[in-house]
C-alpha cells in the first residue's frame, strides 16, 4: 500500500508567527498614534539612555556602581546645560533679539533722538514687517482711487482685474496677521516644551539606571529556538540606529560650527544664530538647506547684498559638500543605507504621523523596518514567488 502523502500545512500554520508579529506591531503603532503626546518624552528619554548606555557600561567595567554612574552622568548633563546657558545662549539670544528688532521695528517718539533704540545700534530700525504692511496698505489705497502704480501696470499687463488685485493685497495683509498670530501661539507653546524637557529628564534618570536590566529581561524571554536569529537581527538594527544617533550627533555639531565660522568670515549678520539653527536641523537630512541657507542669504542681502549673498551660498555649498563626502562617511558610515527616495518618503510620513519627533525618528525607524523586511518578509515573499501549483517549490 503506497504511503499517504502528507498534507501541506495551511496558510495560518505556515505564517502564524509572522501574522502575530504584524498584529503586535500594528497594536504598538496604534497606541503610539493615540498617545503620542504622552509617550513622546518617554521615547526621547529612552533614545538618550540608549545613546549614553556605552558610558554606563564603561563605568560598570571600572567598578562604578550603576546608580552612582547614572547620577554622575545626569549631573554632567546638567552642568553642560548650565555652561551652554551661561556662555552659548546669551549671544544667541542677543542675535535673536536684534533680529526681532530689525524685523518688527522700533517705535518712533517725539523726544530726541526721535525713537526708542531697542538694540543699541544708534539707528532707527523701521522694521521690515511694518514697512511691508504700510506698502501693502498704500498699494490698496492707490488701487481703490485709481492711481496707477508699477504693480498695477504689471498686473494689468497680465490681464488681472482690479478686483483681483485688491483681493490679492487684502489676502497678503490677512496672511501677515495670521503669521503674527501663529508666532504668538508658538511662544505660548514653549511652556509645554519646558514641561516636556523636565519630564524627559525625569524619565532619563530611571532609564539610565535600568537600561541593561530591561535589555536582559527581554533577552531572557526570547524563544530559545529563534534566539540566535533574533540576536543577529537586533545586532544589525543596533548598528544602523547607533550609526545614525551617535554619528549624526557629532556630524551636526561639526556642521553647525563650520557654518557659523564660515558665515562670520564672509560677514553675514546673525552668523551665530544661523549656525546653531543649521546644526540643530542637521538631525533631519536635507533640513539644513531650508533652515540655514535661505535665512543666511536673506540676512546677507538685507545687510550688504551682492557678494555677501554669494558668500553665504558658497559657505553652505562647501559645508554641505564636506558633510556628504567626508563627515558622514567618516563619522557615521553607510550603515543606514537608505535610498534618497525612501529617505524622503520616510521623512514625510514621520512628520505627518508624529510631527517634529517623527521627523527626527524617521531615519532610524525606516532603517529598522528595512532590516526587518529584509530578514523576515522578503524571504517569505521569495518562497511564495517560487512556489509551483500544488504547493511545491
Amino acid at each position: 500500500m503506497p504511503p499517504t502523502a502528507k498534507a501541506e500545512p495551511g496558510f495560518w500554520r505556515r505564517y502564524r508567527t509572522e501574522i502575530l508579529i504584524a498584529a503586535g506591531v500594528a497594536v504598538v503603532v496604534a497606541l503610539a498614534l493615540g498617545f503620542h503626546d504622552i509617550l513622546s518624552p518617554l521615547a526621547v528619554a529612552l533614545a538618550i539612555a540608549y545613546v549614553l548606555n556605552p558610558v554606563m557600561r564603561w563605568a560598570q567595567r571600572h567598578r562604578i556602581p550603576r546608580g552612582l554612574a547614572a547620577t554622575l552622568i545626569f549631573l554632567v548633563l546638567v552642568a553642560m546645560f548650565v555652561v551652554v546657558a551661561l556662555f552659548a545662549v546669551p549671544p544667541l539670544l542677543a542675535q535673536l533679539y536684534d533680529f526681532g528688532v530689525v524685523v518688527i521695528g522700533e517705535p518712533a517718539g517725539d523726544q530726541p533722538p526721535g525713537f526708542t533704540d531697542l538694540n543699541g545700534n544708534g539707528e532707527w530700525d523701521r522694521g521690515y514687517v511694518p514697512a511691508l504692511v504700510q506698502w501693502l496698505r498704500g498699494m490698496s489705497e492707490r488701487l481703490q482711487t485709481g492711481e496707477s502704480t508699477w504693480v498695477d501696470r504689471l498686473l494689468s499687463s497680465l490681464n488681472v482685474s482690479s478686483d483681483a488685485r485688491e483681493g490679492f493685497l487684502k489676502g497678503a495683509l490677512a496672511t501677515l496677521k495670521q503669521a503674527g498670530a501663529g508666532f504668538l501661539s508658538f511662544l505660548w507653546s514653549l511652556q509645554g516644551f519646558v514641561f516636556g524637557v523636565g519630564l524627559t529628564a525625569f524619565y532619563l534618570f530611571f532609564f539610565l539606571m535600568a537600561f541593561d536590566r530591561m535589555v536582559d529581561a527581554v533577552h531572557e524571554r526570547l524563544p530559545g529556538k529563534y534566539r540566535p536569529r533574533i540576536e543577529d537581527v537586533v545586532r544589525k538594527i543596533d548598528a544602523a540606529v547607533n550609526a545614525f544617533l551617535r554619528g549624526r550627533l557629532l556630524v551636526c555639531i561639526v556642521v553647525g560650527a563650520l557654518t557659523a565660522v564660515g558665515l562670520a568670515i564672509v560677514g553675514v549678520p546673525y552668523w551665530y544664530l544661523i549656525g546653531v539653527a543649521t546644526g540643530l536641523a542637521g538631525v533631519v537630512p536635507y533640513l539644513p538647506i531650508f533652515v540655514g541657507l535661505a535665512p543666511a542669504m536673506l540676512a546677507a542681502w538685507l545687510d550688504a547684498g551682492g557678494w555677501s549673498v554669494a558668500g553665504a551660498a558658497a559657505v553652505f555649498v562647501i559645508v554641505q559638500t564636506l558633510e556628504g563626502w567626508v563627515l558622514t562617511p567618516l563619522i557615521q558610515g553607510r550603515a543606514v543605507g537608505l535610498h534618497p527616495v525612501t529617505l524622503t518618503v520616510a521623512l514625510l510620513v514621520g512628520y505627518k504621523v508624529f510631527g517634529l519627533l517623527g521627523l527626527v525618528a524617521a531615519v532610524p525607524m525606516a532603517s529598522t523596518v528595512k532590516i526587518l523586511a529584509k530578514e523576515f518578509v522578503l524571504p517569505k515573499v521569495d518562497e511564495l514567488a517560487h512556489e509551483k501549483p500544488g504547493g511545491k517549490t
